[in-house]
């Protein structure tokens, strides 16, 4: 038995939301109308479905968007008619319910429309570019990406909107301080304070979901404290949802929109007033600030002076990506040692995190001491050799960017 749909994809005039990789239509079939979202985390997968007329997308479907479309109109962008048979689609792509193209694909469950979105190009600048160009270009890049990932954030089912929406965050902060010497400081540290704040109300989920998808994991090989485990996994789970609340009141503040109208503005006109500095000049200044870190490390650091050092390396990598395209393979080579040293040093950090974390639930929770105990002990010795490996990573890290920024 074949089926008949037809899917009208909407958009901003500009196209904001294709550029953040989101789907908005319109599905009719058998006379039921429903507005479908897909959403960059998990394309192809419709994130949220609400029945709804023709004039507009249903109020909760709206809300989900609203940061995206803000007070933009909606308009049809494509529609196209599926006839879904045994084995594969007959598409017709129409104007005016004229059909002006056919194609025909194999049975897939996603709407056939995406295969003929046009979908626009980002913007990269030149490598001759100006360094205020390479700065405007960096905080556009990452303001998109922010609005690409605030719709997942918000449902909370998508891990990775979160983390994606927080490295954003990191980036754009990250060139704000890298570019002191070029742009007016209050202006840049205040709206950097912003950020952060942000930043925090992400922060506690995405901690949250590491800890929850380590100790999921580690729980499942406890099978004579299986139920001890479980209790304790509900605990967190509640921990992450009363988080995940508090991040939605944060991103429908008024707070937040306002902050979201500055990002747009630093992105558009940011408040350039010193001298131009090449980006080549502040990655090298990031890094060294990174290797006077790295140098106090000794052979056996502490938890706090290594997790310092991770962050010092987070910039020196952010700054290297500005620079990549006008420096090239030795700033790529910055990156990809930077991105290593982050993950071990980071998973170092989360066994420390997930042990901090452990012992407090068991002070509210005593008869959780046992199974808590064990999973500490599985936290030390993931720390551990978290440690050995950022010791290598390190010393790798410091050699490119020592090669990179001579």
């Amino acid at each position: 038995m074949s089926r008949v749909f037809r899917s009208t994809y909407h958009d901003t005039p500009d196209g904001r939301l294709a550029r953040s990789g989101v789907a908005l239509r319109r599905r009719l079939e058998n006379g039921t109308s429903t507005w479908e979202v897909e959403l960059p985390e998990a394309p192809r997968r419709v994130a949220l479905a609400a029945p709804g007329g023709p004039a507009e997308p249903p109020q909760l479907i709206s809300d989900l968007l609203q940061v995206i479309v803000r007070d933009r109109e909606l308009v049809e962008v494509l529609t196209v008619q599926t006839r879904r048979d045994g084995s594969h689609d007959e598409v017709s792509l129409l104007e005016d319910n004229t059909v002006v193209d056919e194609f025909v694909r194999e049975r897939r469950e996603d709407d056939p429309g995406l295969d003929v979105l046009r979908l626009p190009t980002r913007h990269v600048p030149e490598k001759t570019a100006s360094p205020r160009e390479h700065i405007r270009a960096r905080i556009g890049e990452q303001y998109e990406e922010m609005l690409a990932h605030d719709p997942g954030a918000r449902l909370g089912e998508e891990p990775e909107a979160v983390h994606k929406f927080r490295v954003a965050i990191r980036r754009v902060r990250s060139v704000l301080r890298s570019a002191r010497p070029m742009v007016d400081r209050v202006w840049a540290d205040q709206l950097r304070a912003e950020l952060d704040w942000l930043a925090q109300a992400l922060g506690r989920v995405r901690d949250l979901d590491v800890l929850l998808r380590h100790l999921e994991d580690q729980v499942s090989d406890l099978p004579d404290d299986r139920e001890a485990g479980e209790l304790l996994l509900t605990k967190l789970r509640s921990k992450r949802a009363a988080a995940q609340e508090e991040l939605v009141e944060t991103l429908s503040s008024e707070r937040y929109a306002t902050l979201v109208a500055r990002v747009e503005e630093a992105a558009s006109e940011p408040r350039f007033v010193g001298d131009e500095v090449t980006v080549e000049k502040l990655a090298r200044k990031d890094f060294k600030r990174f290797e006077r870190e790295a140098s106090k490390l000794g052979s056996t650091p502490s938890s706090e002076s290594l997790h310092r050092a991770r962050i010092r390396a987070k910039r020196a990598r952010y700054a290297a990506e500005v620079a990549e395209p006008v420096v090239g393979k030795p700033a790529r080579r910055v990156v990809s040692r930077a991105k290593k040293f982050q993950d071990v040093a980071g998973e170092h950090q989360d066994a420390v995190v997930a042990e901090q974390t452990l012992r407090g639930l068991v002070r509210s929770e005593p008869q959780l001491t046992f199974v808590a105990g064990r999973l500490v002990e599985r936290q030390r010795e993931r720390g551990a050799e978290a440690r050995e490996d950022a010791r290598k990573a390190l010393k790798k890290l410091r050699k490119a960017g020592k090669r990179a920024w001579r």
